[in-house]
């Protein structure tokens, strides 16, 4: 009969009683990963970058921003020349200024029911286009522009825009009020070039800012610092 581990231990020591490692003792609890079935479902989802949701957001505001200015004076604009004023060029779409008579020909052929309706187009569409434009160039220019002095010139002549813009509507409405008046007139003028002089400058922003990315994005992938590539030396 072999011996029990009590005789063991008291002839060879406490070693020889104990039990085999690996044999009937149990092995240290080593760390599964949880199975697919095991998984919450919002845990089997990939969520998003928070930087890639930023971008998508930044984009769709760029992308509002670009189609109202568009749908402004390509459509509300253009209605104003052609049912408003019966032919005469709407003053904001005239890129190199206009003079004070011409102010007096969009004011006769408004009436004054277009002149009310005139107006009321600069507190609808005229206010929220320059807003919801300069925000989206806003928020363009701060999520791309990494130079904090460079984004802040950016967002001077993007807000120079929006105030210009919506100082333009003031001054239109009261040169058309008072179409005699060549002071109010001419400041009108001013402001409508100063409002397309501050777009061609909203326009190289967004050039350059483009640039930039693309130049960043080239660079990352040189290196292999895009997400899923190998570093390089």
């Amino acid at each position: 009969m072999g011996m029990t581990r009590a005789q063991k231990a008291r002839k060879y020591g406490v070693a020889a009683g104990s039990a085999p490692t690996g044999s009937t003792g149990t092995r240290g609890a080593t760390a599964r990963p949880p199975s697919v079935h095991e998984m919450r479902a919002g845990e089997l989802a990939a969520e998003p970058t928070k930087n890639s949701s930023a971008g998508i957001l930044v984009g769709v505001a760029f992308f509002v921003g670009v189609a109202l200015w568009l749908y402004y004076h390509l459509l509300v604009l253009q209605g104003v020349t052609g049912n408003l004023a019966h032919g005469v060029t709407a003053p904001e779409l005239l890129v190199g200024g206009f003079a004070p008579e011409h102010v007096a020909q969009v004011a006769g052929a408004l009436g004054p029911d277009g002149r009310t309706e005139y107006s009321g187009v600069h507190a609808t569409t005229g206010l929220f286009t320059p807003l919801l434009t300069g925000l989206g160039w806003l928020l363009f220019t701060g999520l791309n522009t990494p130079q904090r002095a460079r984004r802040w010139v950016y967002w001077v002549v993007v807000l120079a825009h929006a105030v210009v813009f919506l100082a333009g509507n003031a001054a239109l409405d009261a040169a058309v009020a008072h179409p005699a008046d060549q002071g109010a007139a001419a400041l009108a003028s001013g402001l409508v070039v100063a409002r397309w002089l501050l777009l061609a400058g909203l326009l190289l922003i967004a050039v350059l800012v483009s640039v930039s990315v693309v130049r960043r994005k080239v660079d990352d992938f040189a290196r292999g610092r895009l997400p899923g590539q190998r570093p390089r030396d």
